[in-house]
């Protein structure tokens, strides 16, 4: 017998644009430490981290919410790369709720939490003391970064101190302050160049970027580098390659504090003290100052190189996009994804997650959904189907994906698109690594391609397409069967012992034999409106409404209600509907059939519930049905009609009669036939009809109601609507 595993704990770290190369090289430092210490990683990560803001990808942070799972043990946010400032204070304000588990922040300090991160100041110094130790140099300038932030001084004093530890003097007029940013070097480029600056032996660079902006600027401008002058940048970005000469920098270990900041957290969950790997960077070796390049190095940075080109020519070649805009359903777009998954580097396994009802209407109520489909794409050792699994948000993923020796590396990735969030990809590695930019453009063509998809689904396309949504109904937001009986599901089993259920059923234009009203665009509106007076009927207390199928409705509630409630409820919502316009328009007065009943919530079964209801509303509806046989039935309807459509209208037998050409004795004789009440108890019926949709759906005084509905007599109508119903008028409207 196979031993049980323990299953794993689990950090969360929240990063930003993960494909970057600083940030893949920090990840991987942390994703081994955490593997080594036995903890499965979760990575949240947007995708554009802009540091100004635009609305339409705002949406991507709602990504961070994950980090509010309980599954998570601890986390690390790597600060320093989130740009915007209205995100970091977000994130700020979701660290700060989860204070029942330890946080880690790498790269910036914050407040309240331990942070780890390079001594820049270090870093910058060695570089410096290299210049000068290796090559004697002695006139070096230095270009550093913003003014008014202090990351940008502290690498001013490692430069400082560089000079004074060999008895050069520091001039406050060798340091140039700048962006970061490549058109910082290209400034200082056009001083050195025009004679405004004197060209020092070396110019020092505090980031990369800055460096490359000096270096392709100053050889564009005639000056040989490193022959005239050396120059040296910080961190090692990447994309040196294509700059000319190729650039000396120097790395910060990120690795380093990638692995210190497991181990901090580690010892925060653990209580052990572990000992933290050494911090200190290390020089990279390039052709711009007089070292010249480290073959070894090259050749490992040159190989990653090749590698991206290849994935990146693989996806421009592909026709990967064009494949996903054919796409009519999920089941289509699954099946495009896991076609051309290949096209993601290195990947273990992918999985997409949507919100349950990601092609609704509103994008808002699809973002607070926590039913969440997932669709295995890739899945190593796993036959390719396009079957969703169910799971909550707040397990972050469902079961079926599966561990690994080492533990689990997950990336979630969010799926958006102009404001609309449709849930999330989940990378799967078993080993430290990360997604590179490219899969980036493959993210973009699967959000589009999505997106394209709902709108594709639109009033009449959507109700034609299958599979979009498991547990909606597409035209009215409403659950389907499906849905109803999972949400009943999951209601009952935290139902208290004393508590009981009233489910409700409406069928909807009975007198009708076709499955549409109308064209199907009609249908789709009259269906909008039936379920918003379904939810109205019920307001917050049902928060199960459901559309069964084309003329079949339901709404369930639970709690502890008064005798006969279950009655009540079902006369207002036939009341709110019959008078609806739209419906009233294309169904008519008396269409439609309500069934009801109660029972203890732990006793209740959908499938014995839906038996006895659709018990009551066929034996209405062959009632209904033997009436249409009778040859008076079509002139009688329409009298009913104009009774109902003007209930203020003094109606007399003699006025149907005259219409109907029919004696005053077989006109009320046949009437009460045909619709089991009547001729003057249902234009009192009439009355008190629109008297009670007026009530639900209207703020009108009841002086106001009582004379829309015909009554000169304010208390004749008080009267009236007390013998029909058994309450006041203000009583109905409370209940």
């Amino acid at each position: 017998m196979q031993e049980e595993r323990t299953p794993r704990p689990m950090i969360g770290i929240i990063t930003a644009q993960a494909t970057e190369e600083e940030q893949q090289i920090l990840l991987r430092g942390i994703i081994g430490e955490a593997q080594a210490q036995g903890f499965e990683t979760m990575i949240f990560s947007n995708i554009y981290n802009s540091a100004e803001y635009f609305a339409d990808v705002e949406v991507e942070n709602k990504i961070y919410d994950l980090i509010l799972s309980q599954r998570l043990q601890g986390l690390i946010l790597t600060a320093e790369c989130v740009l915007n400032p209205v995100l970091q204070q977000e994130i700020y304000d979701r660290i700060i709720s989860r204070s029942d588990i330890p946080v880690v922040v790498t790269g910036a300090d914050l407040p309240g939490f331990p942070c780890v991160n390079n001594d820049v100041r270090e870093d910058i110094r060695a570089m410096v003391e290299h210049l000068i130790e290796a090559h004697h140099f002695d006139d070096i300038d230095f270009l550093t970064g913003y003014a008014n932030t202090q990351t940008s001084h502290d690498r001013v004093d490692g430069y400082r101190e560089a000079l004074e530890s060999h008895g050069i003097a520091y001039r406050e007029n060798k340091v140039i302050f700048g962006d970061f940013w490549m058109n910082s070097g290209e400034s200082l480029a056009a001083d050195y160049l025009s004679g405004k600056r004197h060209l020092p032996q070396a110019v020092a660079c505090a980031n990369d970027y800055m460096a490359y902006g000096l270096c392709d600027a100053l050889m564009a401008g005639g000056v040989a580098v490193p022959q005239q002058v050396t120059v040296t940048g910080y961190e090692h970005v990447g994309e040196r390659y294509v700059h000319a000469p190729l650039l000396t920098t120097f790395q910060r270990n990120r690795r380093a504090i990638g692995a210190t900041a497991v181990q901090m957290l580690t010892e925060r969950i653990t209580g052990k003290k572990l000992l933290h790997p050494p911090m200190r960077g290390s020089l990279v070796h390039g052709d711009s100052c007089p070292c010249g390049v480290d073959p070894h190095q090259l050749s490992e940075e040159l190989a990653a190189v090749r590698r991206t080109m290849f994935y990146s020519k693989m996806n421009m070649v592909g026709n990967f996009e064009q494949q996903l805009t054919t796409c009519r359903s999920v089941t289509d777009y699954v099946r495009v994804l896991q076609e051309f998954a290949y096209l993601i580097r290195d990947l273990n396994g992918l999985y997409l997650c949507l919100y349950d009802n990601w092609c609704g209407r509103d994008p808002d109520e699809a973002s607070m959904s926590e039913e969440m489909l997932c669709y295995t794409v890739l899945c190593p050792g796993s036959n390719a189907n396009t079957d969703p699994v169910f799971y909550r948000k707040g397990a972050l993923f469902p079961e079926i994906i599966p561990e690994t020796e080492h533990g689990r590396v997950l990336y979630f990735c969010p799926i958006f698109f102009a404001g609309r969030e449709f849930g999330y990809f989940i990378l799967q590695y078993d080993r430290a690594d990360s997604y590179d930019i490219i899969f980036r453009d493959w993210l973009k063509i699967a959000s589009n391609a999505l997106e394209q998809l709902r709108m594709k689904n639109d009033i009449t396309t959507l109700l034609e397409c299958q599979n979009l949504s498991i547990f909606h109904d597409a035209a009215t937001g409403l659950y389907n069967e499906s849905g109803l009986r999972n949400e009943l599901q999951l209601a009952l089993a935290e139902a208290g012992q004393d508590e009981q259920i009233i489910f409700l059923v409406l069928r909807t234009d009975i007198f009708s034999d076709s499955l549409s009203i109308g064209s199907r665009n009609t249908s789709v509106e009259v269906g909008r409106e039936i379920a918003e007076h379904l939810k109205a009927a019920f307001g917050d207390r049902a928060p199960y409404c459901a559309r069964l199928s084309d003329k079949l409705y339901a709404a369930c509630i639970i709690g502890s209600f008064p005798e006969g409630y279950e009655t009540i409820l079902g006369d207002k919502l036939a009341a709110r509907i019959q008078y609806a316009p739209l419906y009233r328009k294309h169904c008519g007065y008396g269409s439609l059939v309500t069934a009801s009943m109660r029972s203890d919530a732990h006793s209740f079964t959908y499938d014995t519930a839906m038996h006895f209801m659709s018990e009551q509303i066929g034996q209405a509806i062959h009632r209904y049905t033997l009436c249409r046989r009778n040859p008076n039935f079509e002139g009688y309807i329409q009298i009913r009609e104009q009774i109902y459509h003007a209930p203020h209208r003094e109606w007399t037998a003699e006025d149907a009669c005259r219409i109907l050409h029919h004696s005053t004795g077989y006109f009320r004789s046949t009437y009460k036939e045909l619709f089991g009440i009547s001729f003057h108890r249902d234009l009192i019926e009439s009355r008190i009809t629109y008297a009670k949709h007026q009530l639900l759906t209207t703020s009108l005084s009841l002086a106001a109601v009582a004379a829309n509905c015909g009554y000169l007599d304010e208390k004749y109508f008080f009267r009236q609507f007390r013998q029909l119903t058994g309450m006041t008028p203000n009583q109905y409207k409370r209940m």
